[in-house]
């Protein structure tokens, strides 16, 4: 059990993204150097882009911990163990540093006995503007950065080092725990991916490595304001679909990232003021130094060298609340004119789906009359969608059905219809196991005898 089973725990905004798909993009290097970044599923549903920006440990981190689904954690960590064979093993979720910490490498611990964990801590001014920053990208967040900081919440969640740091440590003892500084000047090479290689033993040759451009990018000057604002109509009561929202945000997104990086200074810009800024890593202090001098041993307590504070302030030109709902305005008038579309998109697609399915109606039925099985919705939307369907009866399991009549038809129940031979079926219902059983006793066959409107996409 000499392999090593190395847990990086983020925190989130220390380059995490970069340093997950570059881990992903050069496992068969690192490989070389006796250290694998395995794929922990072989879950097909499972999208890679959640474990190329989210880590190798994204998913049995969320379902294990967030969801209590622990057959995803026993095959992950079969995996993970699978691999221990013949390497050191490395998996990476950020999610661990913020919520279940404890029960996630206490889980791991359990697993496997020779268990180190990595993270980065970065200052804490930086790092709340930076998840400001990308709150507000994602969509996550719509009120002013005065107001992101005074939640408790944040604070709570995010930054509370020390406890993350003991709580760890009691685990798998101090010797076991790696903690870095993400700081520039305290990286080695100045990069979060060559010091994660120094951390494991690898040396950093750029040549050697898949490097892509630069991840998680954030949003820069008014875009981000504009982002903002934008968010904040998502939220209006009875206008937006969840799901629909998603196709507008994406490509909202994208467009702010590129028009900020396109329009942007060289400046590194903040939200606080420098008076804002010192009272906030106040805060911190007694902890920062607790950090500095008992896991990096530093006997001046100095946990973060970069002491800048005069961080030029984000200034957005926004002259009055007009500009502001006119924003709110143009963004719901965007999303409605995509749910038109959209909308017009599925009429037209379902009325020509519709005609493929009555061709072949008239193609497999030989002559013979038609029956439409099941008196419910999909009944009714076959109608909507095709008109007047020449069917001579619909069936229908339910007994009280029978005797009323869908759109001129004659509703029947399945008991009472004597010669199944007679008809070419049509089955409307989204269910159709047990129904494919009762027409199969009926000595009908799929495709010759009857076919499943689901399976027309209808």
């Amino acid at each position: 059990m000499n392999n090593i089973l190395m847990i990086h725990i983020g925190i989130p905004k220390t380059g995490t993204t970069a340093l997950q798909n570059f881990l992903l993009q050069n496992d068969d290097k690192l490989q070389k150097y006796g250290w694998s970044y395995p794929i922990l599923s072989e879950d097909k549903t499972q999208d890679m882009s959640d474990i190329e920006s989210s880590g190798n440990a994204f998913y049995i981190y969320k379902d294990s911990i967030s969801m209590g689904n622990k057959q995803v954690w026993e095959e992950g960590m079969d995996v993970v163990l699978k691999h221990l064979k013949n390497k050191n093993v490395i998996i990476s979720a950020e999610g661990i540093s913020v919520d279940g910490i404890e029960q996630f490498i206490t889980g791991a611990r359990g697993k496997y006995e020779n268990v180190k964990v990595v993270v980065y801590l970065r200052r804490q001014d930086r790092e709340i503007e930076s998840l400001y920053n990308q709150h507000i990208k994602n969509g996550r967040e719509h009120g002013t950065f005065d107001e992101y900081v005074k939640s408790d919440t944040n604070l709570k969640k995010w930054f509370n080092y020390l406890s993350k740091l003991d709580s760890v440590s009691r685990i798998i003892g101090r010797e076991n725990f790696i903690v870095r500084v993400y700081e520039k000047q305290q990286l080695i090479g100045n990069d979060i991916v060559t010091d994660f290689l120094s951390v494991l033993g690898i040396p950093s040759d750029q040549d050697e490595w898949k490097r892509d451009a630069k991840m998680n990018p954030s949003i820069e000057g008014n875009y981000l304001e504009i982002k903002r604002l934008i968010n904040t109509v998502q939220g209006i009561e009875g206008l937006f679909d969840y799901r629909e929202w998603e196709d507008i945000q994406t490509g909202i997104f994208d467009l702010c990232i590129a028009l900020s990086h396109s329009y942007k200074d060289k400046r590194e810009y903040g939200f606080f003021t420098i008076d804002q800024r010192k009272e906030f890593l106040e805060k911190f202090v007694v902890e920062n130094e607790q950090i500095a001098r008992e896991y990096l041993h530093r006997g001046d307590g100095i946990l973060f060298y970069d002491d800048v504070a005069d961080y030029p302030l984000y200034t957005m030109k926004q002259d009055n609340s007009f500009e502001a709902d006119m924003i709110r305005m143009f963004t719901a008038m965007i999303y409605l004119q995509n749910r038109r579309i959209k909308q017009l998109f599925d009429q037209k697609s379902e009325e020509l789906i519709g005609k493929i399915l009555m061709k072949d109606i008239l193609t497999k039925s030989r002559d013979r009359k038609l029956l439409i099985f099941g008196a419910g919705h999909n009944c009714h939307k076959l109608f909507g969608i095709v008109g007047n369907v020449p069917a001579a009866i619909i069936a229908d399991n339910d007994l009280t059905k029978h005797g009323t009549v869908i759109n001129g038809v004659n509703v029947m129940y399945t008991g009472n219809i004597a010669d199944w031979q007679d008809y070419f079926v049509v089955v409307t219902c989204a269910e159709t196991d047990e129904i494919e059983e009762q027409l199969c006793s009926f000595g009908l066959k799929k495709d010759e005898d009857y076919i499943f409107m689901k399976d027309y996409s209808l």
